[in-house]
């Protein structure tokens, strides 16, 4: 239960991350009056409701298919830098050629082709539909966001917004130091004060 709450609540925090970014509309990027987001947590309990009807080796090598297609388009993302655009700035870099890059990646794309060719019939049928439908939304959402027929966000704002939560943030951080110093403070005066009532008793 521990992990299947944290992997919904990153699927719906990836999808507020898209919709923040004008990637997704912005109905994506509300929250509830505790920060969370409730139509994308929504939207990933749908998701998980339709693989009800799966069992749990098909839930698997569904997963690990559409997983196996993901890391393919890495590699191919990462190839095509490369030999693309080579004086790209990155944090980053592997310490090879584009041949020794290349080399790099065929040893885990064979691997995951062989899980890919492992998978069950049923399974290519429901991954091959959800590219598809994946592939059809993408084109629905550039025509929708060039017509501008639903409100997206921009970059801009979710800057402003970020910049804004972690204003919030910090003054809430800074009002808990005052708070313990104060306290402190008012902790170190009872104390001064019983030492002297002490020194005073003993005075006396």
């Amino acid at each position: 239960m521990g992990l299947f709450e944290a992997e919904m609540s990153g699927d719906a925090f990836q999808l507020l991350g898209m919709s923040e970014m004008g990637m997704l509309p912005a109905i994506f990027a509300s929250r509830s009056k505790h920060g969370t987001p409730t139509i994308s947590i929504l939207l990933s309990a749908t998701g998980v409701i339709f693989l009800s009807w799966m069992s749990f080796q098909e839930i698997l090598e569904f997963l690990n298919f559409l997983y196996s297609i993901g890391m393919l388009l890495e590699f191919a993302a990462f190839i095509k830098l490369r030999i693309k655009k080579p004086d790209l700035h990155r944090p980053y870099k592997v310490p090879f050629q584009t041949f020794g890059a290349i080399m790099l990646c065929v040893p885990p794309a064979l691997l995951l082709v062989l899980v890919m060719c492992l998978a069950s019939l049923r399974t290519f049928f429901a991954s091959g539909a959800v590219i598809i439908v994946g592939l059809l939304l993408y084109r629905i959402l550039v025509l929708v966001k060039d017509r501008n027929l639903m409100q997206f966000c921009s970059e801009q704002p979710a800057v402003e917004s970020h910049s804004v939560v972690s204003q919030q943030l910090q003054e809430v951080a800074d009002e808990a130091a005052i708070g313990l110093l104060s306290d402190l403070s008012a902790k170190t005066e009872e104390e001064s004060s019983e030492i002297r009532f002490e020194g005073v008793l003993k005075v006396d």
